[in-house]
């Protein structure tokens, strides 16, 4: 006969068992507080290449949501949030009401006054622009409405000011010339596609042009991505100074190319048009609002890793910045949700989330918060983030920290960078459960680079501080700054990509303690050690590159690079002792900064050697340069900061001194233009040059002199005249932000 199954003779054993007596239940235990969750972070994952463990950065993927953050995206992109405006403060209220929903602690709505005249750290903060109608109409030769305010905010100019007038529209093509004048504007609506704030003071306050028309809508500083005509119904977001307004009657519309071209075809065709601009608009005072709120620390609460993105801008602005601002909701949702679900642990230290008007903001709620009793660890920015890169012709990027503020902050990012790109290069990965995709996302690859220190965003100014910031942006983007800045081009996919990048970072940020201090330091050694060896290819390219009447100079810049790059990488990794608490921990990072010292004289060998035999190849003596006088002068002097002016700009220099000859601003100017000129040569990014005026300020730290600023900006830019230096540095001194002492 068959066997009986197995399953049969259980109920029989178990009987057996139980009329022996032979089962001892266990006795109940008592009820105890359930116990707080580990760590969040240990050693390097073998798998991940992150400080987070493997399950936490799981987690961190399951529990958070694109398709939430790309509700609260098209949310945001309803409301007009220029500065002080009406919309941005319900867009604020909003923000603050879900951070609030989402268990945040403290969440609060900070307001600080602008009204044109309140100066910020030499930033004037501009007053409320206040619109209650804006309308252009066609007239003649049929009637036809060409703009609204209410249907389109930015198609009217920021500035605009109340008129009512019906006027013949001319073409004045660019309006730069002299020539696109010749027919004369004088109470006439002018048409162009010139940036209205570029042609203002010469087409209306020179010319006498009534108002303007402007079909512009590409940034100056995007055109290695897009052209004019390239979307030809775009409406560019654009402005009138505020300073040259001079009353009421000034104003600008703003069209798409398309429909302008329309209008200059009925002028061709010799027909009179007229159209009719109607503005009830004007300045009034206001107030620039900030949300916070927070995740208190648990042991280091007066420590904080800030969580930041700009909430302003026009409509609808979906990726420019809905979608940063959409990011850290999102991110402030997840982690109270795994702490509240004791996945996650709290913090060690407080997370400040923050959303806040784009620089004005940041400079308003530092001047008020600068001298607070709290150590800022770092800064993680997030603008323009969401987009779904296919469609906007965009890449992401991950911007570093400034050379002159060299951090572990870097190699962290990186890390979490580099796992991005690896686990989301697949439409179907291998690995699902590190798969960072949403319901209703793309599956778009991930291929985000790092990219070197730009001042397009609010991390810039937590940089000038010393506080490492690093900021994740998409750019460029064929919709950036226009009316097509749109829902539909936001990716949930990317977005919770975003997410995910700033929990990564957060948790680490947050959680790391003093054991960990060692961890970083190895991870920005790794990492350090990646960057130097691009230097150090970039340093040999140039030297079998180098003509024979460069190479000595070749020779020079190329060493100026290797020992720029040591002393950032060995920065880089001392600064992670802001986690050590122990003289153990202190000393581990010490010792991982020391093997950078036998790194250097091997890679200085290397070039030495090189550079030797390519003196030999092409019958010329190295020549070391000799200091020069003006060099010598330049080493003993030392510019410093003044107390709380650490946040002054170069703008504020030139605005204060720009009747003083003495000063000799023109000069500095001309001379910053130039290697701007010549750095645009080379295919640097516009984003990057963006600032470049306040670049060798960044290095003002009361110790690095003059030269040792030159060198620096020289390493990480391009050469800058020491004469034009030093009166750079007089300059802020005379403006009384800066003193320059003599050693």
């Amino acid at each position: 006969m068959r066997p009986r199954h197995p399953s049969f003779y259980r109920p029989l054993c178990l009987l057996f068992i139980l009329s022996c007596g032979l089962v001892v239940f266990p006795a109940p235990r008592p009820a105890t507080a359930q116990q707080e969750p580990p760590s969040p972070i240990g050693p390097l994952s073998p798998r991940t290449g992150l400080l987070l463990k493997d399950h936490v950065i799981a987690r961190l993927i399951q529990v958070s949501s694109g398709d939430r953050a790309k509700d609260y995206v098209s949310q945001i992109a309803l409301w007009d949030r220029e500065q002080a405006t009406e919309g941005y403060a319900r867009a604020a209220e909003w923000v603050a009401a879900k951070a609030r929903e989402f268990g945040l602690e403290q969440v609060g709505i900070e307001r600080f006054p602008c009204d044109g005249k309140i100066e910020y750290f030499g930033q004037i903060m501009a007053p409320r622009w206040k619109v209650r109608k804006g309308e252009l109409r066609l007239t003649s030769p049929l009637p036809m409405q060409l703009a609204s305010y209410d249907d389109l905010p930015m198609s009217l100019a920021e500035g605009s000011t109340s008129a009512d007038i019906e006027a013949e529209i001319v073409d004045i093509g660019a309006g730069t010339a002299d020539r696109d004048y010749a027919g004369g504007v004088k109470g006439k609506i002018v048409l162009t596609t010139g940036r209205p704030a570029a042609i203002y003071e010469r087409a209306v306050l020179k010319e006498g042009a009534a108002g303007m028309v402007s079909s512009w809508s590409v940034p100056d500083f995007d055109h290695l991505n897009r052209r004019a005509g390239d979307f030809p119904d775009q409406v560019g977001w654009s402005r009138i100074p505020r300073e040259a307004v001079g009353g009421a009657g000034r104003f600008a519309f703003l069209i798409s190319s398309r429909l302008a071209q329309e209008l200059r075809l009925m002028i061709l065709q010799g027909k009179v048009v007229r159209v009719h601009a109607e503005v009830d608009a004007g300045y009034v005072p206001g107030n620039l609002e900030i949300v916070s709120g927070l995740i208190p620390g648990s042991t280091y609460p007066q420590e904080e890793v800030l969580v930041t993105a700009h909430l302003d801008h026009y409509k609808p602005g979906a990726n420019d910045n809905a979608s940063g601002s959409a990011t850290v909701l999102e991110m402030a949702r997840t982690m109270r949700a795994l702490i509240e679900a004791k996945e996650l642990p709290r913090p060690l230290r407080t997370v400040r989330f923050m959303w806040v008007p784009e620089y004005d903001g940041t400079y308003a709620w530092l001047a008020a918060h600068l001298n607070d009793r709290v150590k800022r660890i770092a800064d993680i920015n997030f603008d323009m983030v969401g987009e779904n890169v296919m469609a906007s012709n965009s890449v992401i990027n991950l911007c570093r920290t400034s050379d002159s503020n060299p951090s572990f902050l870097n190699s962290l990012m990186e890390s979490i960078l580099d796992f991005m790109n690896r686990f989301n290069d697949d439409r179907y990965p291998v690995h699902e459960d590190l798969y960072i995709g949403s319901t209703t996302g793309s599956r778009n690859r991930a291929a985000w680079r790092m990219a070197p220190f730009n001042w397009g965003s609010d991390h810039a100014l937590f940089n000038k501080l010393g506080i490492g910031a690093a900021s994740l942006i998409a750019w460029p983007d064929n919709f950036y700054h226009s009316s097509e800045d749109s829902p539909d081009k936001v990716d949930p996919t990317q977005l919770h990509r975003a997410v995910v990048l700033g929990l990564a970072a957060a948790g680490v940020l947050g959680y790391a303690d003093s054991e960990q201090a060692t961890g970083l330091a190895r991870l920005a050694l790794v990492y350090g050690r990646r960057r130097i060896a691009g230097v150090e290819f970039s340093a040999v390219r140039s030297l079998l590159s180098a003509a024979k009447d460069g190479f000595n100079e070749a020779d020079r810049m190329a060493g100026n690079r290797m020992a720029h790059a040591f002393s950032r990488e060995r920065a880089a990794v001392g600064s992670a002792a802001i986690f050590a608490r122990t003289a153990n921990a202190r000393n581990d990072v010490r010792q991982t900064v020391s093997w950078l010292d036998a790194d250097e004289a091997a890679v200085r060998k290397r070039l030495d050697d090189l550079a030797g035999q390519r003196a030999k190849e092409i019958s010329l003596a190295r020549a070391p340069k000799p200091q020069t006088d003006e060099e010598e002068r330049a080493a003993r002097l030392i510019p410093a900061w003044n107390e709380g002016k650490e946040l002054f700009a170069f703008g504020y220099v030139q605005r204060v001194l720009a009747n003083d000859p003495a000063a000799m601003i023109p000069k500095i100017e001309a001379a910053l233009d130039e290697t701007g000129r010549l750095l645009r040569d080379q295919g640097l990014d516009e984003l990057q040059l963006y600032g470049f005026s306040d670049t060798a300020s960044l290095y003002v730290d009361g110790k690095r002199s003059v030269l040792g600023i030159r060198d620096a900006v020289a390493a990480e830019y391009a050469p800058v005249p020491l004469e034009i230096l030093t009166l750079y540095f007089r300059a802020f001194e005379k403006a009384g932000v800066m003193r320059v002492r003599r050693k």
